[in-house]
């Protein structure tokens, strides 16, 4: 056993051990305090038992005292008078057994009842010295005397003799036999149920309840004197073992248990903390490696809860988004349609391309809130971040308003980064409007790029950080600040310090996922009062920007007599999509059910060259549709079209990948450039649908 070991055992040995001992001592004290109070309660009824035997004794002794004073004025000649008289008495003293007459020469003359006991009774007078003493003293004292004798065929009993005196001179002795057993039951009736007695004349017993099979338990006994007359008793009481059992308490023991108890804990307490100061050491490295990991969990829960809750953001906006890109879906198509009425140089042109630009947006808005929560692929370019930042600053100027003064700060040699052009002029909107909140009163706001070069020191902070060459753009207010609280949660979606009617807590949620998605990341730099820091990190490319040239509104078909078959169930876009495709040469078949869709195909064996089918529809969905369509016809070419985005609707499980697909809101050329691009793949393409292919047919 090793040293350091003993020595954690020393102090936790000295501790149970004290502790055992004081429990011993606690146990000791409450077992002599139960013991005190058992023999306290039995000698009460010790006591109690003396008492009522010195009563019921004096009550009899009265009796047959007033039955010698009544005696002595008769005639003992007048046998008459005689016999009446003590018919009378017998009558009236039954607590006798017997009750007999003595002349002074110590004769018994006249004995009731007689019976076999009398002999006894008047050779025990006559004969015995110790009762002669008795005789001797009540007519010496002239007052009745008690003693104990013993029949040979009665047994123990109680003899009482009273003088009787016709004037100075003794006439003779009234004598009574007392049944001790019979008094002595009925004085310690009630008693004996909880308790054993027994009396005692000296050595001798004259009564014990119980009889002989009576336990003795002499440990618990309590004794008390009955001295009456030439009567001297001695009375003992001891508890019945269900009374002991009742006036024992289990405290004692409970005590001492609890105690070895209490002992075995202290002692393992201290060895515990023996121990735990003895690896303090080691403790504190595995402390250190546990913090690391902690750490590392927060990060990763965090993480997750963050994932969450921009899931949670999706799955609300992913119902909206459907029937907001069908809305947008019929005012962007009226309004490209309606371009062509008008030349280039009418106002109405103008207005119309307004319209455009405003439903492009809002398509850009529901896309830029899945995108943070569905993790949906963004429109990636290579794209010069100064040239999107000045684009924003002049729309920046109006909203800010006269009393913020915007001033930009961009490094003139500031490398590309690779994003989506529309989520990061979101990301600078996001990030001025929230600064001009911050200053209500007025202020400066200062948007900065620059390169920098971020090393390995940095990833500890952001794990998912590639170190290299980066982009840092930075938007600085003179604001109120936030304080730490409100910087913890900034990014959450929802969480908002604006009021409820100006703020929707989206805006830095959005900048948080979009900015993640293109492989930066985002820190916060804020002291209440002192204004606020805002920097996006992106990763810089050596790719050059790329020049986006735009193609002519309505290109011209190259394949005017398609036959295209269109399944939407909403009539406005239904009607609108056969539009963008008779514009453009199609023939167009419409219906706003799979059911009529079916129908259709089942009744009309002419050739259709495309299936146009939303994807999803009441009773229906699309590929549904489309597995049914395959057992009527073979060789169709499938188009899906679904307001959700096509990320979206596959993650939903509504949709295959590798199926063709185009997302609403689009354009006439958005339309028949996916449409040419279906129908003008050849031979065994993948868009294709084979009799009995099923919903797994894939497409290009």
């Amino acid at each position: 056993m090793s040293h350091s070991f003993i020595d954690r055992l020393l102090l936790p040995a000295i501790v149970g051990l004290t502790t055992v001992i004081a429990a011993l001592i606690l146990w000791q004290r409450l077992l002599t305090e139960q013991r005190a109070d058992i023999q306290a309660a039995t000698r009460v009824h010790a006591s109690f038992v003396k008492d009522k035997l010195e009563a019921e004794l004096r009550a009899r002794i009265l009796s047959f005292d007033r039955l010698a004073g009544r005696w002595k004025n008769l005639d003992p000649a007048n046998d008459i008078a005689v016999e009446t008289a003590w018919t009378s008495l017998m009558s009236g003293y039954r607590a006798y057994q017997t009750i007999g007459w003595m002349d002074p020469t110590l004769h018994v003359r006249r004995m009731e009842p007689k019976n076999d006991a009398d002999i006894d009774v008047g050779s025990y007078l006559t004969n015995d010295v110790h009762q002669r003493m008795a005789l001797q003293a009540a007519q010496d004292s002239g007052r009745v005397v008690v003693t104990s004798v013993t029949l040979e065929r009665g047994g123990p009993r109680l003899l009482v003799c009273a003088p009787v005196f016709q004037g100075q001179q003794l006439h003779g002795f009234l004598f009574g036999v007392i049944d001790d057993q019979e008094m002595f039951s009925s004085v310690l009736e009630g008693l004996e149920q909880n308790y054993w007695v027994a009396v005692y004349d000296g050595e001798r017993e004259l009564y014990r309840s119980g009889g002989s099979d009576a336990p003795r338990a002499l440990t618990w006994a309590q004794e008390a004197n009955v001295d009456f007359r030439q009567l001297s008793l001695r009375v003992r009481v001891w508890p019945k073992p269900r009374t002991l059992a009742s006036a024992r308490s289990p405290l004692p023991t409970v005590t001492f248990l609890a105690g070895i108890l209490v002992a075995a804990l202290l002692a393992f307490s201290v060895f515990i903390g023996e121990t735990a100061q003895h690896h303090a050491r080691e403790v504190a490295i595995i402390n250190r490696d546990l913090q690391r990991e902690i750490t590392g969990r927060e990060q990763a829960e965090a993480a997750l809860r963050q994932v969450q809750k921009m899931e949670a953001i999706g799955r609300l906006a992913g119902g909206v988004a459907h029937d907001f890109n069908n809305l947008l879906m019929v005012i962007r198509g009226h309004a490209a349609l309606s371009l062509n009425y008008f030349a280039s140089d009418h106002p109405m042109y103008q207005e119309l391309n307004e319209i455009l630009n405003a439903t492009d947006k809002a398509s850009s808005l529901t896309r830029q809130l899945l995108a943070f929560s569905r993790k949906q692929v963004l429109q990636h370019k290579v794209l010069d971040l100064n040239s999107i930042v000045s684009q924003a600053a002049q729309l920046l100027i109006p909203a800010l308003g006269e009393n913020i003064h915007l001033s930009l700060d961009l490094d003139p040699s500031l490398g590309p980064v690779k994003a989506d052009p529309v989520q990061i002029e979101q990301v600078i909107m996001n990030l001025a409007f929230n600064a001009r909140d911050a200053m209500p009163d007025g202020g400066r706001l200062t948007i900065q790029t620059a390169s920098t070069d971020l090393d390995e020191s940095w990833k500890q902070r952001h794990p998912d950080l590639r170190p290299g060459p980066h982009v840092v753009l930075t938007v600085r207010d003179s604001g109120c600040g936030m304080d730490p609280a409100t910087q913890s949660r900034i990014f959450e979606p929802f969480f908002t310090t604006k009021e409820r009617a100006k703020g929707t807590g989206l805006g830095m949620a959005t900048v948080y996922g979009t900015v993640n998605q293109s492989g930066g990341f985002v820190t916060v730099s804020s002291k209440v009062g002192e204004g606020t820091t805002i920097q996006v990190y992106l990763p810089r490319t050596e790719e050059a920007p790329e020049v986006t040239e735009k193609s002519s509104l309505l290109p011209e078909s190259t394949r005017p007599h398609e036959t295209i078959l269109v399944v939407e169930d909403d009539d406005a876009v239904r009607r609108m999509t056969r539009e963008f495709l008779k514009i453009k040469g199609y023939a167009v078949v419409e219906v706003n059910s799979a059911a009529d869709a079916i129908k259709f195909m089942e009744s009309h064996p002419e050739s259709v060259d495309l299936v146009l089918t939303d994807v999803s529809m009441p009773k229906m969905k699309g590929t549904e549709l489309v597995d049914r369509l395959a057992n009527l016809r073979s060789g169709l070419k499938v188009l899906y079209m679904s307001a959700y985005t096509e990320d979206a609707a596959i993650n939903s499980g509504i949709l295959g990948p590798g199926n063709a697909f185009i997302e609403k809101p689009f354009s006439p050329d958005e339309l028949a450039g996916k449409v040419r691009q279906v129908l003008g793949a050849t031979g065994s393409s993948p868009i294709e649908i084979q009799a009995g292919a099923g919903s797994g047919a894939k497409a290009s």
